[in-house]
């Protein structure tokens, strides 16, 4: 069987250039290309323990356009929410930096390092939904492997990341209103010329928050370390494209874009997926300090707590449905919690070290 090939940003970078490059404002400019999928989302951990992200997706299939906002809040000893709902129609600003559709928007301020977000999908539904405002404050620099695109088949994914932001949120969740400060990744994910689908077959993102094991837990210098690795589908080569950033008292200080994920002590989902979950995740990164020394982090995870599995299929469009369940048999997305994580770091040359904190991790099986 001939596979279609998966060329991946690390590997067209030519030799004694830099493979992690900054990230600038264009880059997470809303694009809107005819053929593909997009999504602007902004994953927080505040200091009132609340955790979640907030997205706009977008996405053509088979002369069908579908817009969705979706959400997740988590507090611990609450219930987790997640909502899901049809944007209708997306709005997008001359210079492509306000987007919004019904129920959230997002804008950027014109020097690009404070972007607002409102939330109001939840409310406008049902009396007890949830509506949350934030301001994300970029901390340091964005940055893209190589030119941030993925060469998949004939089409293209690319990712772009602000890897740290001061996060100031106010809101009601359950019924309770909430105004609380925090950390935040921005992700801007772009695909074009290729199905969403067949991007990737299995997707695992991470994103860590703590502190230096040594600090005091009282201590307001934050790290954070977070990945987003896919796996090609088997007709694109099966290749692993991944990204990843650790961040420390709100400054880059590495990049990676060689990490293996490995997935362990599997189990029968019981939620009725059909799918074997990991209670046990090895995540090994690989890449450079912003100083140009190797670096290395593992995170040894266990996401055991299950905040929600998203059924994918059953949350889209009838007609959008039928489509994709022709060519994927059961698409889900596991969301699940770690509040004792622990990620190690080790610099060429230096003393490793721990970072213990909180977790967010997000599982997704498109097969």
């Amino acid at each position: 069987m001939g596979y279609k090939k998966t060329v991946t940003a690390a590997s067209l970078v030519h030799e004694g250039h830099p493979i992690a490059t900054q990230a600038v404002p264009k880059d997470f400019a809303w694009l809107r290309d005819s053929t593909g999928s997009e999504t602007q989302t902004m994953y927080f951990h505040l200091d009132n323990g609340c955790v979640g992200f907030v997205q706009i997706a977008w996405a053509y299939l088979a002369m069908i356009t579908t817009i969705e906002t979706n959400a997740m809040f988590y507090v611990p000893g609450h219930k987790c929410v997640f909502e899901t709902h049809n944007g209708h129609t997306l709005k997008v600003s001359k210079d492509s930096y306000e987007y919004g559709c019904k129920g959230l928007s997002m804008a950027w301020n014109k020097e690009h390092n404070k972007l607002s977000v409102k939330y109001t999908a939840g409310k406008e539904r049902n009396a007890k939904g949830v509506a949350a405002t934030f301001e994300f404050v970029r901390q340091s620099d964005g940055y893209k492997i190589g030119d941030g695109k993925n060469h998949i088949g004939d089409g293209t994914a690319a990712h772009y990341f602000y890897p740290t932001g001061e996060v100031t949120a106010q809101g009601e969740i359950n019924g309770e209103k909430f105004e609380s400060k925090g950390v935040g990744l921005f992700i801007h994910a772009h695909s074009g010329n290729i199905m969403p689908y067949n991007v990737g077959a299995e997707w695992n993102l991470s994103f860590f928050t703590g502190r230096r094991e040594s600090t005091n837990p009282d201590t307001k210098e934050r790290s954070t370390f977070h990945v987003l690795q896919y796996l090609t589908p088997e007709s694109y080569g099966a290749v692993n494209c991944s990204n990843a950033g650790l961040t420390e008292d709100n400054q880059l200080r590495a990049v990676f874009w060689d990490t293996t994920v490995e997935h362990k002590d599997l189990a029968k989902d019981d939620n009725g997926s059909g799918y074997d979950i990991p209670k046990r995740v090895i995540i090994t990164s690989k890449g450079k300090t912003t100083d140009g020394k190797p670096i290395t982090v593992t995170f040894d995870a266990h996401p055991s707590y299950r905040l929600h599995d998203i059924d994918v299929l059953h949350e889209m469009p009838y007609v959008v449905r039928r489509l994709v369940q022709a060519l994927i048999t059961k698409p889900f997305v596991f969301e699940r919690y770690e509040d004792n994580a622990k990620v190690t770091v080790a610099v060429e040359g230096e003393e490793p070290y721990s970072l213990v904190g909180v977790a967010f991790h997000e599982l997704t099986m498109v097969k």
